[in-house]
């Protein structure tokens, strides 16, 4: 019964996000209340332990003993605040003008190759692991001239998740960062059979910036050789990215901002110190550093909390429902459920059936609930017929090509959010490569013998 109230509760969920009945931050927080009542008055639960849930999915989850044995989205909250308050006072003070500057006169006014440019970045900027990083940082480079372009934001948005996902399979991301512990697996035995199918989706993505680049040459009629928008016109964008908020800027401070971001995030991929903690003192820094006026200090702060405020209260919603998925045993019941639909019979091909299983298993479950859920109840038994951990890793990772087309992604509320595009457009959309993705990895994954199908070679 849970594990149905689970499903319903996601897929209601779904429903008023494509079908545009609900804001992402009511329903985030409406339906898990609702369904968690009744998931309350199913197993006999007192009502107000369901608030006890959301603290949970909010802050931390304590066992009798009084033990932490799990934490909320508040360390995630405190990354996005303050990454985003430090990337705006990024912008503000004008460290990524060069990069869009140069961006704009390579391109020309070549849609294509602003979008082939647009995947290139962020390719490379989710090196580091973190989506909201990513989002922020790509933003901030290119949002200016689509929509000088009058190009399709929807594509933007595409383009830098599905990059994103593709860069989501290092060692120090969220998924094998969970794996690992449960398979006893070291990074690297881990990630050299990922890095292939890692390829392989790399390359889709390059074709996905090319075929938008194709779709928007043809509807903005553009020509070889002239560009979209003249000369001049690229002159005069460039001449606006440099002025804008002048008073703001600070060209003679650019490689110091430079080499405080660079540092931050080196230390962000090499896990030094809490991202949200480095966000925070870089936020401090580069605001007492970039403005000596304390009013300017305190104006640009309040005017990029702003710009915070919406993302940040979409993680907290986030929070809730994963909250009550997890306090209600939902999570739980899913992931047995799912454990239950291989046979012991087929165990050789159970690394097979988990890359299938991760597919829905990963957009409907948090990666806590799939990666400490279904894959220590599948692993042992798996071990038993011959598969090896890395196997079972690897095959634990082939859902994430889809993963990024859930509702319980925080990060993609904010790349919504500043692509200025709806969820349920972007998740369909995003579908259209996700999917095609799987299969890329997947294929590639039983072709170099990382995902054994016994039949193929025995």
């Amino acid at each position: 019964m849970l594990a149905l109230l689970g499903y319903a509760m996601i897929v209601t969920f779904m429903i008023l996000l494509l079908a545009k009945k609900m804001s992402p931050f009511a329903a985030l927080i409406l339906v898990p209340v609702v369904f968690g009542l009744g998931a309350a008055f199913v197993t006999g639960t007192p009502l107000l332990e369901v608030f006890d849930w959301i603290f949970g999915g909010l802050y931390y989850t304590v066992d009798a003993d009084k033990k932490l044995i799990g934490k909320g989205v508040a360390a995630t909250i405190t990354l996005l605040l303050f990454a985003i308050l430090f990337f705006s006072v990024m912008l503000d003070v004008g460290l990524f003008d060069p990069l869009a500057t140069k961006m704009i006169k390579w391109a020309k006014g070549d849609p294509m190759k602003i979008c082939v440019a647009t995947g290139i970045i962020s390719l490379i900027v989710s090196l580091d692991g973190d989506g909201t990083t990513t989002v922020l940082i790509v933003t901030t480079a290119v949002l200016t001239l689509f929509k000088k372009m009058k190009m399709n934001q929807l594509y933007l948005a595409v383009i830098i998740g599905f990059c994103n996902s593709v860069m989501n399979l290092v060692p120090w991301s969220g998924p094998m960062a969970r794996a690992m512990p449960v398979l006893n697996l070291t990074p690297k035995e881990f990630f050299v059979p990922v890095i292939p199918g890692m390829i392989g989706a790399g390359i889709l993505a390059m074709y996905m910036c090319y075929f938008y680049g194709k779709k928007e040459r043809a509807r903005l009629g553009y020509v070889k050789g002239t560009g979209i928008i003249h000369d001049s016109d690229l002159e005069h964008i460039i001449k606006e990215i440099n002025e804008k908020d002048a008073y703001l800027k600070r060209p003679k401070l650019i490689w110091f901002n430079f080499f405080l971001t660079v540092a931050i995030m080196v230390m962000l991929i090499m896990d030094v110190i809490n991202g949200g903690i480095l966000f925070l003192l870089g936020t401090a820094i580069a605001l007492l550093v970039n403005y000596k006026d304390l009013g300017l200090q305190s104006s640009r702060l309040i005017a990029n909390g702003g710009e915070a405020l919406g993302p940040v209260s979409l993680v907290y919603g986030a929070g809730i429902i994963m909250g009550v998925l997890n306090g209600s045993g939902m999570s739980t019941a899913i992931a047995q459920q799912m454990a239950g639909m291989i046979p012991e019979s087929l165990g050789g091909y159970i690394p097979f059936f988990l890359a299938l299983i991760s597919l829905p298993g990963l957009f409907f479950l948090p990666n806590d609930a799939f990666y400490f859920g279904i894959l220590p109840v599948l692993a042992p038994i798996a071990y038993q017929y011959g598969a090896t951990p890395t196997e079972i890793g690897v095959a634990s990772m082939m859902g994430q090509a889809i993963r990024f087309a859930s509702p319980l992604v925080a990060f993609l509320y904010v790349l919504v959010n500043r692509t200025e595009v709806s969820f349920g457009d972007y998740s369909k959309e995003y579908l259209k490569w996700g999917l095609p993705s799987f299969a890329i990895q997947t294929i590639i994954a039983i072709l170099i013998g990382a995902i054994p199908l016994p039949f193929l070679f025995h």
